[in-house]
């Protein structure tokens, strides 16, 4: 009898062990399954400018019902992304609403979508994802999901680049300047010029003469293929960043005069009155561009501020370098938008800011020099 139970409390000892040395087992919503079975209407598209406006892909689905209660409204969305890129190219939801099961899109709305992810005339992936939204007052239920999967050759709607050509004809001199766009098929294209001088300039799509961007009369951006144009006229002089936007509702070019990061993207907040601390140059620190393509002097950094300590914002890799300091020693950036330029500590002092509030909150900052603030707001 002894042994019996002598066997038996050991079996138990090992099964508690067993159990101790399990992963811990964490709650997952279960996925729903394909009741849609999203179909397209071609596997291999051509994209052609010239049937801009006509149908180049339909998307067709069954309906989704709740898994709780037919009752239970349902809507849909739909999404693409590039299917071996899903991380980084994805596009916006296109939010549907009850009873869709049909979506179509034009070869230019498609081409719109696929020109940010592949040059044109290459052939991409590309993966059109149906969601269903299930609307129950009592539960959760996660999004019912359907894909579908084809190859697409865009063409080119705006150029790779531009070519600005400044022309000083005091001097009889003339520079060309090649202008690249962020993002691909944005048509928003940015180059940053020194030694800038009083000129007239104008652009083209290669390093040909034609086409070409001249100015129409209301000073807008006009597209030539042949014959004479009107240059446009700057007065601008120094550095200064040179934004063109050839969208049908813009169609302007702006120069800029933007702070110059010592080093593109390496902006970063430090401070003890951040969850970053005194730690220079942290990956999690850095501040990223927020402004769209057309705003590019725009920063921020969203994360936990802690009141009554201070924190400042660097450029350099280290304490070495240039910071964005505050305006004034312990400025509330809840209430003091002030921004000055970035500058070294020996030259005025290390003077930081000091948030009167604790929790998680968005500090943007506006890099163009004749419009410089900050703003401080609680994150979504």
């Amino acid at each position: 009898m002894k042994k019996t139970a002598y066997l038996f409390s050991l079996l138990g000892l090992a099964v508690m062990m067993t159990s101790c040395n399990k992963d811990p087992e964490y709650f997952e919503l279960p996925d729903q399954p394909d009741q849609m079975f999203v179909k397209a209407s071609a596997t291999d598209i051509v994209l052609e400018k010239t049937l801009a406006n006509q149908t180049a892909l339909t998307l067709s689905w069954n309906s989704a019902v709740s898994p709780i209660s037919s009752d239970d409204k349902v809507t849909y969305g739909v999404r693409f992304y590039e299917t071996a890129q899903k991380s980084d190219h994805v596009s916006d939801l296109i939010e549907l609403g009850e009873g869709v099961n049909e979506l179509s899109f034009t070869h230019d709305q498609l081409n719109n979508i696929v020109s940010r992810w592949a040059l044109p005339g290459e052939s991409v992936d590309v993966t059109a994802q149906v969601l269903a939204y299930i609307q129950n007052d009592q539960k959760y239920v996660k999004p019912i999901s359907s894909k579908v999967s084809f190859k697409v050759v865009g063409y080119e709607k705006f150029p790779v680049r531009l070519y600005m050509h400044l022309v000083n004809t005091t001097a009889g001199t003339s520079k060309e300047v090649k202008l690249e766009q962020r993002q691909l098929g944005t048509g928003i294209y940015e180059a940053y010029v020194e030694g800038l001088t009083a000129c007239d300039y104008y652009f083209t799509t290669t390093s040909a003469e034609y086409p070409a961007y001249g100015k129409a009369a209301d000073g807008k951006l006009a597209y030539v293929e042949s014959g004479s144009f009107d240059k446009f006229s700057n007065t601008e002089t120094g550095k200064r960043t040179i934004i063109v936007d050839i969208n049908e509702e813009y169609n302007d070019c702006r120069f800029l005069d933007m702070i110059q990061l010592p080093t593109p993207g390496q902006i970063w907040i430090v401070g003890d009155g951040t969850s970053i601390g005194w730690n220079p140059n942290e990956a999690s620190g850095k501040l990223e561009m927020v402004g769209s393509a057309r705003e590019p002097y725009l920063y921020a950094w969203t994360g936990e501020f802690i009141a009554g300590k201070e924190f400042k914002i660097g450029l350099g890799v280290n304490y070495d370098g240039e910071f964005f300091f505050a305006p004034e020693s312990n400025a509330d950036p809840l209430t003091n938008h002030t921004l000055l330029e970035p500058r070294l500590q020996s030259a005025g002092g290390d003077v930081k800011w000091v948030p009167s509030v604790s929790g998680r909150y968005t500090l943007t900052l506006s890099l163009l020099r004749t419009d410089m603030w900050t703003k401080f707001e609680p994150a979504e």
